[in-house]
């Protein structure tokens, strides 16, 4: 709870219907770092400070604006970064850029796009020197980093700042970059299969259509390639998965007369490994274009014998974006 001086220091954010409480406080525990310089990250920082937010700034150079000290005395919980473009906020923050004499601001959040975050912010110019709108621009900053914080904010937000301080809000695309919903059922089933191939790497692929998403258990046909021709298939199935062809083909002839199409290609990393390794990038997309237009892989992570982890991997913009996957728990 918060104590009674902080209560009647933050009165009257307190009493907006968005904030409250449980807001204020939620203000009070994040860390906001700001990668800008100039006035806009003073104006940006004064405003967040009283807010409530603790903030880093790249550089302390010394300002008209007060240093107000944040809410809490604990360590943040959370951390929102703001950055200039082409740069782009980890995890989550806001861009802040300039296109034909105008700011540009994108608010993105832990669970939005990255694949649409560079897409609008493609051709950006940096956030520019210090003008009569930094006041502004820096109230707005602040602004969308406190909508993001209290889960006021989609994914994705933007909005745009005229030289004359005429504000437009920006529509976000719509996302063609999110990897397929899969029940949890089919999850469970998917950890099943892949298990069951250690200390190998397992394969499978999920297929969707009007009657749900389903599993097709695939069989790592590495073995067999390896054995066949080593100088090609250099790899053990111990560190790497193919799909027999003519299994392969089957399942694409099935998902067609049943009207499905093919939404990811699953496989294991026995050894723990959670990212979608350079191997990985070569199978799927080995001449820069994925192999597979439209369809995502899903890596399974596994450590002593349990599925650990899970991570999409979605082509956008010419690579692979990891998305977290969550398992079921009980896996």
């Amino acid at each position: 709870m918060l104590s009674e001086p902080q209560i009647q220091r933050y009165a009257r954010q307190i009493l907006l219907r968005d904030v409250g409480e449980r807001g204020q406080k939620a203000l009070g525990a994040v860390r906001v770092e700001v990668e800008l310089a100039g006035d806009v990250a003073g104006a940006a920082a004064a405003y967040l400070r009283a807010g409530g937010s603790e903030v880093r700034l790249a550089s302390e150079a010394p300002s008209a604006w007060a240093r107000t000290p944040p809410l809490l005395e604990s360590t943040p919980a959370r951390r929102l970064q703001l950055v200039s473009a082409p740069g782009a906020p980890e995890p989550a923050g806001v861009v802040l850029g300039s296109r034909g004499g105008a700011h540009v601001l994108w608010s993105i959040g832990e669970d939005g796009c990255r694949g649409c975050l560079r897409g609008v912010t493609r051709g950006l110019g940096p956030a520019g020197e210090a003008t009569a709108a930094s006041v502004q621009v820096g109230s707005l900053v602040a602004l969308l980093v406190q909508r993001r914080v209290l889960g006021l904010a989609p994914g994705l937000e933007g909005v745009e700042a005229s030289g004359a301080g005429a504000l437009d809000s920006l529509a976000a695309p719509a996302c063609a970059h999110r990897p397929p919903f899969v029940p949890v059922a089919v999850l469970v089933e998917l950890v099943t299969h892949l298990a069951a191939s250690l200390p190998d790497e397992g394969c499978a692929v999920l297929v969707g259509g009007d009657e749900g998403v389903r599993l097709v258990q695939m069989e790592n046909a590495q073995a067999t390639h390896h054995a066949r021709d080593p100088a090609t298939f250099p790899r053990s199935p111990r560190n790497a998965f193919s799909l027999e062809p003519k299994a392969w083909l089957r399942l694409l002839q099935d998902a067609d007369r049943a009207g499905e199409r093919v939404l990811a290609i699953a496989h294991s990393h026995p050894d723990g490994g959670e990212h979608f390794s350079a191997e990985d990038h070569r199978w799927a997309a080995a001449d820069g274009q994925p192999l597979l237009p439209g369809v995502a892989h899903l890596v399974v992570a596994f450590r002593d014998g349990r599925a650990r982890s899970a991570r999409w991997a979605v082509w956008a913009d010419g690579e692979f974006l990891e998305i977290d996957c969550p398992l079921p728990r009980g896996t």
